[in-house]
């Protein structure tokens, strides 16, 4: 008569070795996930900051090839009386005291097509060009880390007005360069002769934008962007 055999379980020194293979691919597993998190973060990050000076430039762009914008009629005025292209409204490159140089852009044109200067801020009783309907005249700056843009007050200068911030808090703007490009035609002659001063002549200009900045807390992981933007209206200069 043949007898039942006792089923056989697992000792202890198996137990033990499975045990060890286990905990040895759970963190396997789990550095595998430490480590594509923190890169999916930092590619997050590199993502979020791309955007951001996109973004940036993009408005800032956009502002800049309506510069000197004016409607006017032309039985009345010469382009050349344009008061988006004269005194503190013409586009101009400056700095806030402090701040790098060229780190600062000045601009103004006819954003509601009226035909003049909107200055925001004379309660009605501006002397023509101007008026207080809007705010016409725009900047931007680098300031303490962060970009800002103007949104009206009085006098359009770097270190007046009124002014906030573009950038995320947690963004660092490390730098901001504006360079003005300006090609003369000289209006004078049908030739290529260059521009000679007292005669009637054509500015033709272009910015380029540089901007660099870092996460907050990563100034390790830094970004720059370059950017160029032609303005589309150029500036007639009579003589005199």
């Amino acid at each position: 008569m043949l007898s039942a055999s006792r089923p056989r379980g697992f000792s202890l020194v198996e137990l033990m070795v499975a045990s060890a293979i286990s905990l040895i691919a759970l963190a396997a597993a789990v550095s595998a996930y430490g480590t594509s998190a923190r890169h999916a973060g930092l590619q997050l990050q590199s993502t979020h900051l791309h955007q951001q000076l996109q973004t940036l430039l993009f408005l800032i762009g956009r502002d800049l090839r309506r510069a000197g914008y004016w409607r006017f009629d032309a039985t009345r005025a010469s382009p050349a009386d344009n008061p988006f292209q004269q005194g503190g409204n013409r586009l101009r490159v400056a700095a806030l005291a402090g701040e790098a140089p060229a780190s600062c852009l000045l601009l103004a044109y006819d954003l509601d097509g009226d035909g003049h200067v909107g200055v925001g801020a004379c309660d009605g009783r501006c002397a023509a060009p101007r008026d207080d309907d809007n705010v016409e005249q725009f900047g931007y700056r680098l300031r303490a880390g962060g970009l800002q843009a103007r949104y009206g007050g009085r006098g359009l200068d770097c270190d007046s007005g009124h002014w906030q911030r573009l950038n995320d808090p947690d963004l660092v703007i490390a730098g901001l360069r504006f360079r003005l490009y300006t090609h003369c035609v000289n209006l004078a002659s049908s030739g290529a002769e260059d521009c000679v001063p007292g005669q009637p002549r054509l500015l033709q200009r272009s910015v380029r934008i540089d901007v660099r900045a870092h996460p907050r807390a990563r100034p390790q992981q830094s970004l720059q962007l370059t950017r160029w933007v032609r303005v589309r209206n150029d500036r007639l200069v009579a003589a005199p």
